[in-house]
């Protein structure tokens, strides 16, 4: 087995993965399409800390080699790979158990993620993937398992107005999620490709760059504002915006499934007393987010993306981190490995 990791600040290397933590009772999995995200390339910059593994935030393949009675995860079988892990370790009874009380991981900073051609997987971390479900769309099941933790934290209910501040691919699907729960999204984003993307998804109510922000939303919601606005970590917006688009006492949660260094000024929201939540996972929401996508409640067929083959990973990075110089954001780039 072998993968991409970042062996010095912008610089790739294709290594063998020493299997350590691997125990008898794991599903080798052969690797069809895997995803580079923001995060990713902020580690290859050296903006992002993480251990020593092959990037890869999300992952889909073939069960090449499975145990018996692993519950229809037979050779041949298509799967999506969970990218969290609890911390855990090799029971000589149970063969794998989790150590209770333990931290969340993910792959492509804590652990092996999914640039490479094969991995060994806990089969607890395997969900056969149906024939409804298209691999592109498999790759975004973490975003819409983050998207449905937000709306869960958050209690959003029906009816509810929310701001979303930024408008990449993991905006859109929340926006969508928040849609098909009945809520309604206001999508905000000061990049004009990214808010014809959202309408053509069919956001109804999107703000550009050339829009008054608060004063659209004042309107929207009948003067109230809204109780729950969403600040995607990764967008270029500040963050003051956020928080003018907020009622007194409303949540402002800040998530993504890439986020880097924002300056903040918290003045505004110990004026209006608002409540704090950082979300960073869907951990439990992957057979939901695969139900969805299998029953066509969220499209994803205007996402914008870029594509790459396993072998031009290192080129693929290169030209996301010159991108990301020169205008701020990047789309996800989608690695085809067969």
């Amino acid at each position: 087995m072998k993968g991409w990791k970042i062996v010095k600040p912008f610089t790739l290397k294709e290594e063998e993965i020493l299997e350590t933590d691997v125990c008898e009772s794991f599903t080798k999995v052969k690797i069809t399409k895997s995803i580079i995200t923001l995060s990713d390339v902020l580690r290859y910059k050296d903006e992002l800390d993480g251990e020593n593994v092959v990037l890869g935030s999300a992952g889909i393949g073939v069960v090449s080699e499975a145990k018996t009675n692993l519950f229809g995860l037979e050779k041949g079988k298509h799967v999506y790979i969970e990218p969290y892990r609890e911390e855990t370790q090799c029971d000589p009874n149970v063969n794998w158990k989790t150590i209770k009380g333990s931290s969340l991981s993910s792959a492509g900073i804590d652990f092996d993620g999914f640039l490479s051609d094969f991995a060994s997987v806990d089969p607890g971390k395997l969900f056969i993937l149906p024939d409804s479900v298209p691999d592109l769309d498999a790759l975004f099941i973490n975003h819409i398992s983050l998207a449905i933790s937000v709306v869960d934290k958050l209690e959003i209910q029906k009816g509810d107005y929310v701001a979303i501040v930024g408008g990449n691919n993991f905006a859109n699907i929340l926006a969508q999620l928040l849609i098909y729960y009945q809520a309604v999204p206001i999508l905000i984003t000061n990049n004009d490709e990214d808010a014809q993307i959202a309408k053509d998804s069919g956001v109804y109510y999107v703000l550009g760059a050339d829009d008054n922000w608060q004063k659209e939303v004042h309107t929207f919601t009948s003067g109230r504002m809204v109780k729950s606005v969403v600040y995607v970590a990764d967008c270029n917006i500040p963050v003051i915006k956020a928080f003018n688009l907020a009622s007194h006492n409303a949540s402002v949660a800040f998530t993504g499934v890439a986020y880097k260094n924002n300056a903040i000024s918290f003045s505004q929201a110990i004026k209006k007393q608002l409540k704090i939540l950082c979300i960073n996972n869907g951990y439990g929401n992957t057979a939901s987010s695969i139900n969805l996508i299998a029953n066509k409640a969220i499209n994803l067929t205007h996402l914008k993306l870029d594509s790459s083959t396993y072998e031009n990973v290192p080129k693929a990075i290169e030209n996301m981190s010159k991108t990301l110089d020169e205008k701020g954001k990047i789309y996800e780039t989608v690695i085809d490995l067969v």
